[in-house]
This record gives structure tokens, C-alpha cells and sequence, in this order.
């Protein structure tokens, strides 16, 4: 603490050059204050929020560009089959049911690939509904709420002998009793859906025990539904959305009805859906099988040449 004796030297040197004149004196006694200078912004902060904004920009502009690229590099599905979608309307790998498979269209030779369940005790895994057999495919693993249409009704028998019941009840030697079957959108007649131990799984309409085509229905009455892919086992692959429509019109058009006898063979032929379901028909020589036997060799030949052999 400095001593009272230094007192007039600390205040000379604070304010020293200060001079008490009558215009100081004015200003004291009136309360003017002299204006005060507005704070700018110092150019240190200035910099730094400039660097925060790019940096900002910068992070944006490179999630962007990965989200673009990611949905370039997604395998899609154009959903053109005979003109009843848009022009340039597609389907996105993220939309297609949980374990889809989707065609190969490479232009290799395709192997054998079935999509049919097998069942355990000398029965496929079926559902029986409004008169029509379903089998369940193994593919896709399940389907979400936005695929069902309207509700068929609930499984009233269970039974691991499906053969022997002559009823019209809702049957199945898969799905739970009281579970309910719906039809799958877009698909009326060529498929169901309903829950197996916790998953809503895809069935394919087939024959069984003699059993397959209802009053007035036709081959196309069991493959409803907007194709987008056909593969046959061996032979190649069609994506075409002109050849894929010419094909099924010769495929449903043409196809003789050889009975209700149905059999499997180590030839496929697989109808993908816009949808991303897949059906199957068995090939045995000029024959396809799924809801009966069908004998159309106009279309193998018309398969054979779309694939250029």
C-alpha cells in the first residue's frame, strides 16, 4: 500500500496532462458524456466463425455425396412390365422384402434355383384358402404390413395330413390355427401371406392332391401380377420390360392344359414380380408345372430366342 505522502505523486502521474479549464468544467457540471464507440466484432472471432461455416459445409457436402453414392451403387428393379407403371419407374433394393432374391441378369447361364419350401413330413408346407392350394416359399424371409391386401379369413384346421380333409375351411400344416391369411397386393389368385413362427412369409398358388384350378380360371389366373424378370434354368435370363411382357402374354396365351398332376424337375423357370416376389414353375421338357401341368413349347422357344440362342 503505497504511503499518504506519495499520494500527490500517484495522482500526477494518472492524470497527469489533465487540465481542469472552465470547458471541462462545463462538461462535468451538464453531464455530458462523450459518445461511446460501438463494439465491433473482434477480427479473431470473425476468422474463427468463417472457418466453423466452411468446416459445416464442408461435413455436409461429403454426407450428401456418400448418401448419392450409396443410392447409385443400390441394385434397382425397373417395374415396367407391360406398360402399367410409369416410364422410368424403379424399385430400390431398400424397398424389396426381407431376403428377396433378385435375378441374375449378367448374362451367364443361370444354375438351378428353386424357391419352393420342402416340408419335413412328406407334405410341402401349404395353405389352403377359399379352395386354392399356397405353398410357401422360401423366399422372401418376410414381407412387411405394406405388401398385404385384404384379409382372407383365419386357419381353422391344422392338420399334418392336409390330403385327407375334403372341407372348404381355411387349412394349413404350417401356420398356427387362428392365425390369420391374406392376400398378397396386386397378386389376388397367385398368392397369400401369413405369419409362420413370427415372420409373414410369402405362398405360391400350386396344385395338390389333384386339386388346382378353380371354376374360370387359367393359367394367368395363378401368376397375377406386374413381371418385371424371368430366368430360366440353363437357358438365361430376361429383363427386357418389351420382352418380359411378349413372353408372359405367350407364356399365359398359349400354355395347353395338360391336367392337375403336379411334379418338380431339376429345370426352373422363376417369375419375378415388381414386388420383389419371385414364383416358380417346374420344366420338364416342354412342360411347366405349378398349378397344374402346362405344355408350351411356344414359349420355350420364345425364351431361347429373347436370350439370343
Amino acid at each position: 500500500m503505497n504511503k499518504l505522502d506519495k499520494l500527490p505523486d500517484i495522482v500526477e502521474e494518472t492524470l497527469g496532462g489533465l487540465q481542469a479549464d472552465r470547458a471541462l468544467y462545463q462538461r462535468v457540471i451538464s453531464g455530458e458524456r462523450r459518445p461511446a464507440r460501438q463494439a465491433g466484432m473482434p477480427l479473431r472471432r470473425v476468422l474463427a466463425l468463417a472457418c466453423s461455416l466452411v468446416f459445416v459445409l464442408g461435413i455436409g457436402a461429403v454426407g450428401l455425396n456418400l448418401f448419392l453414392n450409396r443410392e447409385q451403387q443400390m441394385p434397382r428393379i425397373h417395374t415396367q412390365a407391360a406398360g402399367s407403371l410409369p416410364e422410368g419407374g424403379v424399385l430400390s433394393a431398400w424397398d424389396l422384402p426381407r431376403g428377396s432374391i433378385t435375378l441374375d441378369a449378367s448374362g451367364s447361364v443361370p444354375k438351378y434355383k428353386g424357391v419352393w419350401a420342402n416340408g419335413s413330413s412328406g407334405n410341402f408346407p401349404l395353405v389352403r384358402v377359399d379352395g386354392g392350394y399356397y405353398r410357401l416359399l422360401s423366399n422372401p424371409s418376410h414381407v412387411e404390413g405394406g405388401l398385404l391386401a385384404g384379409q382372407l379369413g383365419t386357419v381353422e384346421v391344422y392338420t399334418e395330413e392336409p390330403a385327407l380333409d375334403q372341407g372348404q375351411q381355411v387349412l394349413s400344416n404350417i401356420v398356427p390355427q387362428g392365425t390369420a391369411v391374406y392376400a398378397v397386393s396386386g397378386m389376388q389368385g397367385a398368392a397369400v401371406a401369413a405369419e409362420v413362427e413370427g415372420r409373414t412369409r410369402v405362398f405360391q398358388r400350386v396344385s395338390f392332391s389333384g386339386s388346382a384350378l378353380l371354376g374360370g380360371e387359367g393359367l394367368g389366373s395363378t401368376l397375377q401380377g406386374q413381371v418385371v424378370g424371368l430366368q430360366l434354368s440353363g437357358v438365361g435370363t430376361v429383363t427386357d420390360p418389351g420382352q418380359v411382357s411378349s413372353l408372359m402374354s405367350t407364356l399365359t396365351g398359349q400354355a395347353a392344359w395338360q391336367g392337375p398332376a403336379s411334379r418338380g424337375s431339376d429345370q426352373a423357370l422363376l417369375i419375378q414380380y415388381a414386388n420383389g416376389i419371385v414364383l416358380q414353375m417346374a420344366v420338364r421338357g416342354s412342360n411347366l408345372i405349378a398349378c397344374g401341368t402346362w405344355s408350351n413349347q411356344a414359349f420355350l422357344e420364345a425364351f431361347q430366342a429373347a436370350v439370343g440362342q
